[in-house]
């Protein structure tokens, strides 16, 4: 089966294309920039180009996005919109029925419940980034197209930058708590994001949508972890939720009229200091879905890839 891959020079996207290479698949990455006999350059917000990559193909992992939790509104809709608009109909114009999508559980928002979260709880987005990856799902579901969607939480994992800025703000002190630590949070990393899509191809038979998590934990259990193999004092620090996501509320307001980069947005603080639980128990039951990471193996990876790459 040939597949096309968008995005697949991505952080999310390299474990999607090795995930398949792996399981025999011949796989085309589709992507801005890139180097490669199996790559082809172009962008998903211009049609001629994604409808090129397209000639025979079988199916489409539609992985491209522009993935923030700030910014703005327009660079949001043209990637994560048009772009999935787009990719939809160059799949229809060359006869391509199976496409895969990935897109965020931030569709569900912050409940700060423990109820845990299904594929048919409410969609609340917070961002602008969540609001255009649900609305690129409604743009597939609304075609007569064989589509999976794929929803991961926040996804850790060696190369991920945010990863690399939790680690960063350990190491030289500056983390602090949102409330009091104890909130748990869902994560998943992305190998497993990568097997639950291809899970998704050889075993959705319908065409639904899942939740991919590979644990939940409390945030104190995952900080003090990586403080603990660092060898750095673990963080002390609390802010109360309240100043905090006030803020936050400023940040946003600031780094509109200046155009800086936020240390803290309205999302970091509410998947910080919120409770959300997450169920893949749809993922594990229909695609045999099951996580390969935990918290203990994803932290220790994690700071031995720091360790060789840290910032400051």
């Amino acid at each position: 089966m040939k597949i096309l891959v968008t995005g697949g020079n991505g952080f999310i996207g390299r474990h999607i294309v090795k995930e398949l290479e792996e399981h025999g698949y011949d796989v085309k990455i589709f992507c801005r920039s890139g180097n490669g006999k199996n790559v082809i350059n172009g962008d998903i917000r211009k049609y001629d180009e994604i409808s090129k990559a397209m000639k025979g193909i079988d199916a489409v992992f539609h992985n491209a996005a522009y993935a923030m939790d700030w910014g703005r509104k327009k660079d949001f809709y043209e990637s994560n919109v048009k772009g999935t608009e787009n990719v939809v109909k160059a799949c229809i114009e060359n006869g391509i029925d199976r496409i895969i999508y990935t897109s965020s559980a931030g569709i569900y928002g912050f409940p700060n419940s423990m109820q845990p979260i299904t594929e048919e709880s409410p969609q609340r987005p917070l961002n602008a980034y969540q609001k255009s990856k649900l609305l690129g799902e409604k743009i597939i579901l609304k075609h007569d197209l064989h589509a999976s969607i794929i929803r991961p939480p926040l996804v850790l994992g060696a190369g991920a930058r945010a990863a690399q800025i939790l680690l960063s703000s350990i190491q030289n002190g500056s983390f602090s708590y949102i409330g009091n630590g104890e909130t748990y949070i869902p994560i998943v990393h992305p190998k497993d994001v990568a097997k639950c899509l291809r899970l998704a191809l050889e075993k959705d038979e319908n065409g639904e949508v899942f939740n991919v998590v590979s644990f939940s934990c409390k945030i104190k259990e995952m900080v003090s972890g990586i403080a603990n193999l660092m060898n750095v004092e673990e963080p002390k620090k609390h802010v109360p939720y309240f100043i905090a996501y006030s803020v936050a509320i400023f940040s946003e307001l600031y780094g509109a009229l200046f155009k800086k980069e936020l240390k803290i947005t309205r999302f970091r603080v509410k998947s910080m200091g919120t409770n959300r639980i997450i169920s893949y128990e749809k993922a594990r039951k229909l695609l045999g879905y099951t996580p390969s990471y935990n918290l203990e193996k994803t932290i220790k990876e994690m700071v031995e890839w720091y360790t060789n790459n840290p910032i400051y």
